[in-house]
């Protein structure tokens, strides 16, 4: 029992850690975007 619950521990930690990776790319691409099209445009 304790086994399978530091299995699940770890694979939520993991994808705790995948997820917030993620965000961070999503920030930095549309900020990097935004910042794009603001200079394109003026």
């Amino acid at each position: 029992m304790l086994n399978a619950l530091s299995q699940l521990h770890t694979a939520s930690a993991s994808r705790s850690v995948v997820a917030a990776r993620a965000n961070d790319v999503c920030a930095s691409v549309s900020f990097y975007f935004g910042y794009w099209f603001s200079h394109w445009r003026a």
